[in-house]
């Protein structure tokens, strides 16, 4: 397959890979990130504790106002700060990313975190922005009943009753993925696998989650992303089991890595497999928990690229709350071409480097590969 025969799957349909231009490989347009009911035991199931003080149980509550914010930028946790359902809202902000010369945004809310493919179809149409969807349950604890028993705990979610329920769960999940990828969701096709979250291969139905998305990437030429594990073992066997499941390393993205920007040379084991090193937590306010801020990535990507390896590269926000919006004080989809890009060349980055960045790889990591393309 030629350059000019490359497609990538978007929620219009298949398009040239290289109409793409500047692509945020990870974002969230309509999603749902809060707990699906206000129970503790939803809570618990989504690592999360659930806020019962008055004042916290109020705040968590209450409708985003401007006057919320400071309290949310510190990390106290608003129901409605989670939801991003406004379609309308979502085309402005999106209009933000076309006018400061951006081209494709990939949506990667997975199955039960609030995805809406008919939603995305139409947004992709109204701005003209291209839309990848993502495809997949996030997490053990997003799987409906009619895969696993509803659990009661974290543990339980992620503890199939026998072997042979863990390779029914795998079964079931690559068929899914593979049907959305293919067939569609109602007619819109999905044109990555993920968000998958931090999953460790050695818990049953974690496990079964990897092997269906290595299992459905090998079928169908789809990508991968997925979060970045803590522990850097679990991160290479998670690695390990893609590839012997069949995935393409050098099309699998990892995410969530800007926590290791301070120190690059933590990044070398994930480089050193052939993955996309996905820094995609761009435009977010420094607290005093933060463990890295933008400028920590902006020195790790050019010392990276110095180190040759800009071509495995990947830059993003993942915005997923209304408060990291435009309209509510935040960055919004623009903050990367607005403001880090232009941080990157004052510290030296060259035209070939943000390209590289920005278009050429992101492009890469989505060009729909098959057998006759040779891949």
């Amino acid at each position: 397959m030629s350059t000019t025969d490359a497609t990538v799957v978007a929620v219009t349909g298949e398009v040239p890979a290289a109409s793409l231009g500047a692509v945020l490989p990870h974002e969230h347009l309509l999603s749902d990130f809060a707990p699906p009911d206000d129970t503790p035991e939803s809570w618990a199931r989504t690592g999360r504790t659930r806020p019962t003080a008055a004042g916290a149980l109020w705040l968590y509550r209450a409708p985003l106002t401007m006057d919320l914010l400071g309290e949310i930028g510190m990390g106290a946790v608003n129901r409605d700060d989670l939801l991003l359902g406004d379609a309308g809202l979502a085309a402005a902000e999106l209009a933000a990313f076309r006018e400061a010369g951006g081209g494709t945004v990939v949506d990667l809310t997975a199955d039960g975190l609030g995805r809406d493919p008919a939603g995305l179809r139409r947004l992709a149409e109204e701005t003209g922005v291209t839309v990848v969807m993502g495809c997949g349950r996030h997490h053990p604890t997003r799987i409906s009943a009619q895969h696993h028993p509803a659990p009661t705990s974290a543990r339980d979610a992620a503890a199939p009753t026998s072997a042979r329920d863990a390779a029914a769960l795998a079964e079931e999940l690559t068929e899914e993925l593979v049907g959305d990828l293919t067939e569609g969701v109602r007619g819109v096709r999905a044109g990555i696998i993920g968000e998958l979250a931090a999953l460790d291969p050695g818990v049953p139905a974690e496990r079964a989650l990897l092997v269906a998305a290595a299992r459905a990437a090998a079928a169908t030429g789809a990508a991968v992303s997925l979060a970045r594990n803590d522990d850097p073992a679990v991160q290479q066997r998670v690695l390990d089991l893609l590839a012997e499941e069949g995935a393409d390393l050098t099309r699998v993205a990892v995410g969530r890595c800007d926590a290791l920007s301070p120190r690059p040379d933590d990044l070398e084991p994930l480089l050193g497999r052939g993955v996309f090193v996905q820094f995609d937590q761009l435009g977010r306010l420094p607290t005093a928990l933060s463990v890295s801020d933008d400028q920590d990535v902006a020195a790790a990507v050019l010392e990276l690229a110095r180190r040759g390896h800009a071509g495995r590269l990947l830059l993003s926000q993942g915005v997923r709350t209304k408060s990291q919006l435009l309209a509510y004080g935040g960055g919004g989809y623009a903050f990367l071409l607005r403001q880090f890009v232009p941080y990157l060349r004052m510290l030296g980055a060259d035209d070939e480097l943000i390209e590289t960045l920005t278009v050429r790889n992101p492009r890469r990591l989505l060009t729909l590969r098959t057998e006759e393309a040779g891949s």
